[in-house]
């Protein structure tokens, strides 16, 4: 059997809805992968990644294969696997959740686990560690995660344009939740709910005029801050350029805009702000993503 695995890059947070909300884009990673008759696991990375994820022990596609296959209680078939990643590693962008879920998918397909959405969405974000990412790369769209419930996607309006300022350098995700409080007050509890809400349904009305208002957070992002401290710089450029809002990518480095119009000049007063902030990177634009990861079987 032969698969193709689609998974898009994802974008959590949001703004106030930290582990909770997330957002497909048009960036995907592709992933071939091949039963192998003669069994074990084999794993190209892909160009330009690290030589050391060519060792599935230190792959996370191939890890979430297998612990796919273990929590199934299956054996791992054998498989040779080889990615083509467009999704750029620790800016923000879902890469490791893309990673698991392909693994997961993987297995599902050539194992014939039978899982369903939920399920994979279960398995992979067990594997990554929270689910918000996976969960919009799975669905597509922009999801809800309920910590211990269900996983709800709402689809957000075509028009919108991912905006993204993309640094040079990485961040690492552990670091940047280590800043982030474990507890804040009643006042800043009800600001970032009244705001989670505010930008659900700005989405699900097409009120994009509400993002700006939807999108400001107290309690992931002033800690971060500290850790990247181009962000509210970027955040307010892009506003000033006519972004309807703008906030941290995932975990950082990246900052995201979203747009209707104005991409060009969004980018630009992006780039120029990171300039000043002494951080070098690049612009990139991209469509928002309805539909979520797809798996092409042939024989």
């Amino acid at each position: 059997m032969h698969i193709t695995i689609r998974v898009p890059a994802t974008i959590a947070n949001l703004g106030p809805g930290f582990d909770i909300l997330a957002l497909a884009v048009q960036l995907q990673n592709e992933i071939e992968a091949w039963s192998e008759p003669e069994g074990g696991i084999s794993i190209d990375p892909g160009p330009d990644s690290p030589e050391e994820l060519r060792d599935p022990a230190r792959n996370l596609i191939a890890r979430a294969f297998v612990a796919a296959c273990a929590d199934a209680r299956v054996d791992p078939p054998g498989a040779r696997i080889s990615c083509r990643n467009a999704i750029p590693f620790g800016r923000g962008l879902g890469s490791s959740a893309a990673a698991a879920l392909s693994g997961v998918l993987a297995a599902n397909a050539l194992a014939n686990l039978g899982w369903d959405e939920q399920q994979v969405i279960a398995r992979a974000a067990e594997i990554e560690g929270h689910p918000d990412n996976v969960a919009a790369a799975m669905l597509g769209g922009m999801v809800i995660c309920v910590r211990d419930g269900p996983v709800a996607q709402v689809p957000v309006p075509d028009e919108l344009r991912a905006v993204l300022f993309v640094p040079d350098g990485e961040m690492s995700t552990e670091a940047a939740r280590r800043v982030v409080p474990y507890s804040f007050s009643r006042e800043e509890a009800i600001y970032n709910a009244s705001r989670c809400a505010l930008l659900v349904t700005a989405m699900l009305t097409g009120r994009l005029d509400l993002l700006g208002e939807a999108m400001r957070d107290r309690w992931h992002q002033p800690a971060r801050s500290e850790l990247m401290p181009h962000l509210p710089l970027l955040i307010d450029a892009a506003l000033a350029a006519g972004a309807h809002g703008a906030c941290l990518a995932g975990a950082g480095p990246s900052v995201l805009a979203l747009c209707t119009g104005e991409t060009e000049a969004v980018a630009s007063a992006m780039a120029a702000a990171a300039r000043l902030a002494g951080v070098n990177g690049h612009p990139v634009t991209h469509p928002v993503r309805n539909f979520g990861a797809r798996v092409d079987l042939s024989p």
